[in-house]
Protein backbone atom coordinates (compact mmCIF):
# COMPACT_ATOMS: atom_id res chain seq x y z
CA UNK A 1 0.00 0.00 0.00
CA UNK A 2 1.55 3.28 -1.16
CA UNK A 3 0.72 6.91 -0.57
CA UNK A 4 -0.85 6.96 -4.04
CA UNK A 5 -3.15 4.06 -3.15
CA UNK A 6 -4.31 5.87 0.00
CA UNK A 7 -4.86 9.05 -2.03
CA UNK A 8 -6.96 7.20 -4.63
CA UNK A 9 -9.19 5.59 -1.98
CA UNK A 10 -9.63 8.94 -0.19
CA UNK A 11 -10.29 10.78 -3.44
CA UNK A 12 -7.48 13.27 -2.98
CA UNK A 13 -4.04 13.77 -4.46
CA UNK A 14 -0.86 12.31 -2.95
CA UNK A 15 0.35 15.71 -1.71
CA UNK A 16 -2.73 15.99 0.53
CA UNK A 17 -2.00 12.59 2.09
CA UNK A 18 1.61 13.68 2.57
CA UNK A 19 0.50 16.80 4.43
CA UNK A 20 -1.66 14.69 6.75
CA UNK A 21 1.19 12.25 7.42
CA UNK A 22 3.56 15.10 8.25
CA UNK A 23 1.03 17.02 10.35
CA UNK A 24 1.01 20.02 8.03
CA UNK A 25 -1.96 22.31 7.27
CA UNK A 26 -3.86 22.31 3.97
CA UNK A 27 -6.48 19.64 4.61
CA UNK A 28 -9.94 20.01 6.20
CA UNK A 29 -10.72 18.36 9.52
CA UNK A 30 -13.20 15.83 8.13
CA UNK A 31 -10.98 14.75 5.24
CA UNK A 32 -7.92 14.63 7.56
CA UNK A 33 -9.74 12.25 9.92
CA UNK A 34 -10.77 10.09 6.93
CA UNK A 35 -7.20 9.87 5.67
CA UNK A 36 -5.84 9.08 9.15
CA UNK A 37 -8.41 6.28 9.45
CA UNK A 38 -7.31 4.85 6.10
CA UNK A 39 -3.66 5.02 7.10
CA UNK A 40 -4.45 3.08 10.26
CA UNK A 41 -6.74 0.59 8.47
CA UNK A 42 -4.08 -0.33 5.92
CA UNK A 43 -1.16 -0.19 8.40
CA UNK A 44 0.55 2.39 6.22
CA UNK A 45 4.23 2.95 7.08
CA UNK A 46 5.90 6.02 5.52
CA UNK A 47 8.99 5.32 3.41
CA UNK A 48 11.81 6.80 5.49
CA UNK A 49 14.19 6.84 2.52
CA UNK A 50 11.71 8.82 0.41
CA UNK A 51 11.10 11.28 3.22
CA UNK A 52 14.85 11.77 3.66
CA UNK A 53 15.25 12.48 -0.06
CA UNK A 54 12.59 15.17 0.14
CA UNK A 55 13.92 16.75 3.34
CA UNK A 56 17.61 16.27 2.37
CA UNK A 57 18.20 14.75 5.82
CA UNK A 58 18.87 11.19 6.93
CA UNK A 59 18.87 11.76 10.73
CA UNK A 60 22.07 9.75 11.12
CA UNK A 61 24.84 10.53 13.61
CA UNK A 62 28.28 8.97 13.21
CA UNK A 63 30.12 7.60 16.24
CA UNK A 64 33.83 7.08 15.58
CA UNK A 65 36.01 5.28 18.12
CA UNK A 66 39.42 3.63 18.39
CA UNK A 67 38.48 1.44 21.37
CA UNK A 68 35.81 -1.24 21.61
CA UNK A 69 37.43 -3.09 24.50
CA UNK A 70 37.27 -0.90 27.60
CA UNK A 71 34.23 -0.98 29.86
CA UNK A 72 34.02 2.81 30.02
CA UNK A 73 34.12 3.17 26.23
CA UNK A 74 31.38 0.60 25.70
CA UNK A 75 29.28 2.29 28.38
CA UNK A 76 29.76 5.67 26.70
CA UNK A 77 28.80 4.33 23.28
CA UNK A 78 25.68 2.66 24.72
CA UNK A 79 24.62 5.92 26.41
CA UNK A 80 25.14 7.91 23.21
CA UNK A 81 23.16 5.43 21.12
CA UNK A 82 20.30 5.40 23.62
CA UNK A 83 20.10 9.21 23.77
CA UNK A 84 20.25 9.62 20.00
CA UNK A 85 17.73 6.87 19.25
CA UNK A 86 15.36 8.37 21.82
CA UNK A 87 15.64 11.70 19.97
CA UNK A 88 14.70 10.09 16.65
CA UNK A 89 18.18 9.71 15.15
CA UNK A 90 19.97 6.67 13.74
CA UNK A 91 23.53 5.81 14.82
CA UNK A 92 26.34 4.64 12.59
CA UNK A 93 29.25 3.21 14.60
CA UNK A 94 32.66 3.11 12.90
CA UNK A 95 35.84 1.63 14.38
CA UNK A 96 39.34 2.77 13.38
CA UNK A 97 41.25 -0.05 15.10
CA UNK A 98 43.65 1.56 17.57
CA UNK A 99 44.25 4.59 15.36
CA UNK A 100 47.97 3.83 15.03
CA UNK A 101 48.16 3.48 11.24
CA UNK A 102 48.92 6.80 9.49
CA UNK A 103 45.64 6.94 7.56
CA UNK A 104 43.33 5.43 10.21
CA UNK A 105 41.71 8.74 11.16
CA UNK A 106 41.32 9.80 7.52
CA UNK A 107 39.66 6.50 6.60
CA UNK A 108 37.26 6.94 9.50
CA UNK A 109 36.20 10.41 8.41
CA UNK A 110 35.95 9.38 4.77
CA UNK A 111 33.62 6.57 5.84
CA UNK A 112 31.39 8.95 7.81
CA UNK A 113 31.30 11.48 4.95
CA UNK A 114 30.18 8.74 2.55
CA UNK A 115 27.29 7.97 4.90
CA UNK A 116 26.16 11.61 4.77
CA UNK A 117 25.99 11.81 8.57
CA UNK A 118 24.50 14.95 10.08
CA UNK A 119 26.84 15.04 13.06
CA UNK A 120 29.79 13.17 14.54
CA UNK A 121 30.87 12.04 18.02
CA UNK A 122 34.54 11.13 18.47
CA UNK A 123 35.73 8.85 21.28
CA UNK A 124 39.30 7.70 21.74
CA UNK A 125 42.95 8.58 22.21
CA UNK A 126 43.75 8.94 18.49
CA UNK A 127 41.48 12.00 18.22
CA UNK A 128 43.46 14.03 20.78
CA UNK A 129 46.05 15.27 18.28
CA UNK A 130 44.31 18.30 16.80
CA UNK A 131 47.09 18.84 14.24
CA UNK A 132 46.00 15.56 12.65
CA UNK A 133 42.31 15.84 13.48
CA UNK A 134 41.39 19.33 12.26
CA UNK A 135 42.64 18.99 8.65
CA UNK A 136 40.59 15.79 8.25
CA UNK A 137 37.47 17.47 9.60
CA UNK A 138 37.99 20.43 7.26
CA UNK A 139 38.43 18.02 4.37
CA UNK A 140 35.52 15.65 4.96
CA UNK A 141 33.06 17.28 7.41
CA UNK A 142 33.60 21.06 7.22
CA UNK A 143 29.95 21.95 7.87
CA UNK A 144 28.94 19.14 10.25
CA UNK A 145 29.01 19.48 14.05
CA UNK A 146 31.71 17.31 15.64
CA UNK A 147 31.80 16.61 19.39
CA UNK A 148 35.03 15.47 21.05
CA UNK A 149 33.81 13.24 23.85
CA UNK A 150 35.97 13.28 27.00
CA UNK A 151 38.31 16.00 25.74
CA UNK A 152 38.99 19.43 27.19
CA UNK A 153 41.24 20.88 24.49
CA UNK A 154 39.32 23.60 22.62
CA UNK A 155 39.52 23.72 18.83
CA UNK A 156 39.92 26.69 16.51
CA UNK A 157 37.20 25.26 14.23
CA UNK A 158 33.68 26.56 14.78
CA UNK A 159 32.05 23.18 14.14
CA UNK A 160 34.05 21.34 16.83
CA UNK A 161 32.81 21.02 20.42
CA UNK A 162 34.83 19.60 23.36
CA UNK A 163 33.26 18.03 26.45
CA UNK A 164 35.50 16.56 29.15
CA UNK A 165 36.75 16.49 32.73
CA UNK A 166 39.48 18.63 34.29
CA UNK A 167 42.06 15.90 34.88
CA UNK A 168 44.94 18.22 35.92
CA UNK A 169 42.69 19.61 38.64
CA UNK A 170 42.00 16.00 39.64
CA UNK A 171 45.75 15.42 40.06
CA UNK A 172 45.92 18.47 42.35
CA UNK A 173 43.12 17.02 44.47
CA UNK A 174 44.95 13.68 44.77
CA UNK A 175 48.12 15.39 46.01
CA UNK A 176 46.06 17.46 48.44
CA UNK A 177 44.42 14.31 49.85
CA UNK A 178 47.70 12.41 50.20
CA UNK A 179 49.44 15.31 51.94
CA UNK A 180 46.48 15.59 54.33
CA UNK A 181 47.20 11.94 55.25
CA UNK A 182 50.84 12.85 56.07
CA UNK A 183 52.20 11.27 52.90
CA UNK A 184 55.40 13.02 51.83
CA UNK A 185 57.06 10.81 49.19
CA UNK A 186 54.64 10.64 46.30
CA UNK A 187 54.46 8.70 43.05
CA UNK A 188 52.37 9.25 39.92
CA UNK A 189 51.78 6.19 37.72
CA UNK A 190 50.48 7.02 34.22
CA UNK A 191 49.12 4.43 31.78
CA UNK A 192 51.58 4.04 28.93
CA UNK A 193 50.65 5.76 25.67
CA UNK A 194 48.26 8.30 27.20
CA UNK A 195 48.24 11.45 25.05
CA UNK A 196 47.84 13.72 28.09
CA UNK A 197 50.98 12.37 29.82
CA UNK A 198 52.93 15.65 29.63
CA UNK A 199 49.94 17.64 30.89
CA UNK A 200 49.50 15.28 33.86
CA UNK A 201 53.19 15.39 34.76
CA UNK A 202 53.07 19.19 34.74
CA UNK A 203 49.96 19.17 36.95
CA UNK A 204 51.72 16.80 39.38
CA UNK A 205 54.80 19.02 39.58
CA UNK A 206 52.68 22.14 40.09
CA UNK A 207 50.73 20.48 42.89
CA UNK A 208 53.94 19.40 44.65
CA UNK A 209 55.41 22.92 44.65
CA UNK A 210 52.42 24.11 46.67
CA UNK A 211 53.51 22.01 49.67
CA UNK A 212 57.25 22.71 49.59
CA UNK A 213 59.06 21.08 52.53
CA UNK A 214 56.12 18.76 53.22
CA UNK A 215 57.19 16.78 50.14
CA UNK A 216 60.41 14.81 50.58
CA UNK A 217 60.44 13.00 47.24
CA UNK A 218 58.49 12.37 44.04
CA UNK A 219 58.52 9.83 41.20
CA UNK A 220 56.68 9.61 37.86
CA UNK A 221 56.49 6.42 35.80
CA UNK A 222 54.70 5.30 32.64
CA UNK A 223 53.29 1.80 33.06
CA UNK A 224 51.09 -0.71 31.20
CA UNK A 225 47.93 -1.76 32.98
CA UNK A 226 46.67 -4.82 31.10
CA UNK A 227 47.75 -8.43 31.67
CA UNK A 228 50.87 -9.77 33.32
CA UNK A 229 53.00 -6.89 32.02
CA UNK A 230 51.06 -4.48 34.23
CA UNK A 231 51.42 -6.69 37.30
CA UNK A 232 55.13 -7.33 36.77
CA UNK A 233 55.89 -3.66 36.09
CA UNK A 234 54.04 -2.60 39.23
CA UNK A 235 56.05 -5.08 41.31
CA UNK A 236 59.36 -3.89 39.83
CA UNK A 237 58.53 -0.24 40.51
CA UNK A 238 57.48 -0.93 44.10
CA UNK A 239 60.73 -2.82 44.67
CA UNK A 240 62.77 0.06 43.22
CA UNK A 241 61.01 2.72 45.31
CA UNK A 242 60.51 1.46 48.88
CA UNK A 243 60.56 5.09 50.09
CA UNK A 244 57.23 5.94 48.42
CA UNK A 245 54.27 6.26 50.81
CA UNK A 246 51.63 7.86 48.58
CA UNK A 247 50.65 6.71 45.07
CA UNK A 248 48.19 8.14 42.55
CA UNK A 249 47.37 6.28 39.35
CA UNK A 250 45.64 7.34 36.15
CA UNK A 251 43.74 4.06 35.92
CA UNK A 252 42.09 1.85 38.53
CA UNK A 253 43.81 -1.26 37.16
CA UNK A 254 47.21 0.37 37.68
CA UNK A 255 46.25 1.22 41.26
CA UNK A 256 45.10 -2.33 41.96
CA UNK A 257 48.32 -3.75 40.48
CA UNK A 258 50.24 -1.39 42.78
CA UNK A 259 48.23 -2.51 45.84
CA UNK A 260 48.86 -6.19 45.12
CA UNK A 261 52.56 -5.51 44.48
CA UNK A 262 52.87 -3.67 47.79
CA UNK A 263 51.06 -6.45 49.65
CA UNK A 264 53.37 -9.06 48.13
CA UNK A 265 56.30 -7.05 49.50
CA UNK A 266 54.79 -7.01 52.99
CA UNK A 267 53.65 -3.39 52.91
CA UNK A 268 50.18 -2.47 54.15
CA UNK A 269 47.66 -0.31 52.33
CA UNK A 270 46.80 2.22 53.66
CA UNK A 271 48.93 1.66 56.79
CA UNK A 272 52.29 2.08 55.04
CA UNK A 273 51.22 3.43 51.63
CA UNK A 274 48.10 5.26 50.46
CA UNK A 275 46.86 4.52 46.92
CA UNK A 276 44.40 6.45 44.71
CA UNK A 277 43.03 5.25 41.38
CA UNK A 278 41.16 6.94 38.55
CA UNK A 279 37.91 5.91 36.81
CA UNK A 280 35.83 4.91 39.85
CA UNK A 281 35.15 1.58 38.15
CA UNK A 282 33.43 -1.42 39.68
CA UNK A 283 36.89 -2.83 40.39
CA UNK A 284 37.25 -0.31 43.22
CA UNK A 285 34.57 -2.10 45.24
CA UNK A 286 35.90 -5.65 44.83
CA UNK A 287 39.63 -5.17 45.48
CA UNK A 288 40.95 -5.25 49.04
CA UNK A 289 41.24 -2.75 50.48
CA UNK A 290 38.49 -1.00 48.54
CA UNK A 291 40.07 1.59 46.27
CA UNK A 292 39.69 5.35 46.67
CA UNK A 293 39.30 6.69 43.14
CA UNK A 294 38.67 9.80 41.06
CA UNK A 295 35.47 9.62 39.03
CA UNK A 296 36.24 10.61 35.43
CA UNK A 297 32.60 11.71 35.05
CA UNK A 298 32.26 9.67 31.87
CA UNK A 299 28.48 9.23 32.21
CA UNK A 300 27.88 12.95 32.71
CA UNK A 301 30.30 13.79 29.89
CA UNK A 302 28.58 11.35 27.53
CA UNK A 303 25.08 12.62 28.30
CA UNK A 304 26.23 16.21 27.81
CA UNK A 305 27.94 15.23 24.54
CA UNK A 306 24.70 13.71 23.24
CA UNK A 307 22.79 16.84 24.22
CA UNK A 308 25.43 19.02 22.54
CA UNK A 309 25.36 17.18 19.20
CA UNK A 310 21.55 17.30 19.15
CA UNK A 311 21.53 21.04 19.86
CA UNK A 312 24.20 21.72 17.24
CA UNK A 313 22.40 19.70 14.53
CA UNK A 314 19.08 21.35 15.28
CA UNK A 315 20.45 24.88 15.43
CA UNK A 316 19.93 25.38 19.16
CA UNK A 317 22.55 27.26 21.22
CA UNK A 318 25.19 25.20 23.02
CA UNK A 319 28.64 25.70 24.49
CA UNK A 320 31.70 24.83 22.40
CA UNK A 321 33.73 23.91 25.48
CA UNK A 322 32.74 22.28 28.77
CA UNK A 323 35.14 21.08 31.49
CA UNK A 324 33.65 19.17 34.44
CA UNK A 325 35.24 18.75 37.87
CA UNK A 326 36.22 15.16 38.71
CA UNK A 327 34.77 13.75 41.93
CA UNK A 328 36.77 11.87 44.57
CA UNK A 329 35.12 8.69 45.89
CA UNK A 330 36.64 7.90 49.28
CA UNK A 331 37.06 4.24 50.26
CA UNK A 332 39.69 2.33 52.25
CA UNK A 333 42.99 2.68 50.37
CA UNK A 334 43.90 6.17 51.66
Amino acid sequence: MTIYDIAEIAGVNASTVSRVINGKPGCGKKKREEILALLKQYNFIPDATARNLVSQRNHTVGILTDDLHSTHMNEAIAILQNELLSAGYHCYLSYVNDGTSPDAVERGFRDLASRRVEGVLLLGQCFHDHQVLEPEILKYLPDKPVVLVNQTQPSRLENIYAIGANEPRGIHRCVELLVSRKRSNLMLLIDRGRTSTLQLKQAFEEALTKYGSEITGCTVADVPYRGTDGEETALTIMQQHPEVNGIMCTHDRIAINAIYALQSLGREVPGDVSVIGEDNSELCKVCRPKLTSLDTMIRQITLLSAETILCAMEGRPCSHYVSLEMEMHHRDSV
